[in-house]
């Protein structure tokens, strides 16, 4: 199942076009994606009838949030829910760089018959594997994006491996951070997983400010049917 981001309104409907199963809704690629704007979440919602989960970020400089911006959040939350979306994604750290299991209740709590994508900021904990037990906890946590912790992705198959044992079909992991045409294949065959989520791969030019390219988004949809 191919993921991809989407920071405009043409975005979408070329993901749709182009053979995509699901959309990661974001604006300011650059930083790493923020939320995006109730329009743009609302057109986007009815311009396709593929699944679209939206980020719950509400700035880049770090994964540890203020209980204001926690509020901030679950009001991006319910206001999402209510525009239609299938899911939201977001993430939540506490000083010592583990996942704040109290703020993560607090943004669950708004959250009702959407999935939730626990972002990666699981990346930026030192035991992702850890971290995947804590997040087994939440049963509202549906999926994780992961590129298993730091460093290149092909290098992290054997956490990633770990990572989908763990989750014992719990939570549906979805790789993504550094997927390309070329590892796509090996990385879904050799962890178990079935999910992947692209961004600049599926571009021109690999360029976040490029079109998005539907043949490149077929190919892919293609490797990993």
């Amino acid at each position: 199942m191919l993921e991809v981001i989407a920071t405009c309104l043409e975005d979408v409907k070329r993901i749709e076009r182009a053979g995509g199963k699901r959309i990661e809704l974001i604006t300011s690629y650059t930083e790493g994606g923020l939320t995006p704007s109730y329009a743009f979440i609302k057109k986007a919602v009815e311009a396709v009838q593929i699944p679209i989960h939206v980020m719950i970020r509400p700035h880049a400089k770090s994964f540890i949030y203020t209980e204001e911006e926690i509020e901030m959040m679950k009001e991006d939350i319910i206001i999402a829910q209510k525009l239609g979306v299938a899911g939201v994604v977001l993430g939540v750290l506490n000083e010592q760089n583990e996942v704040d299991e109290e703020k993560l209740a607090n943004l669950l709590s708004v959250v009702e018959g959407i999935n939730v994508t626990y972002h990666r900021a699981i990346d930026d904990i030192e035991n992702p594997v850890e971290a995947m037990k804590t997040l087994k906890k939440f049963h509202k946590v549906t999926h994780v994006l992961t590129s298993g912790g730091q460093g290149n992705i092909v290098d992290n198959i054997p956490v990633l491996a770990e990572m989908q044992k763990v989750s014992d079909g719990q939570i549906q992991l979805v790789v993504g951070a550094g997927v390309t045409k070329e590892n796509i294949k090996r990385l879904l065959d050799e962890t178990g997983i079935t999910q992947a989520h692209v961004g600049t791969a599926v571009r021109e030019g690999k360029s976040c400010f490029s079109e998005i390219d539907l043949n490149l988004v077929q190919e892919l949809v293609q490797i990993i049917q």
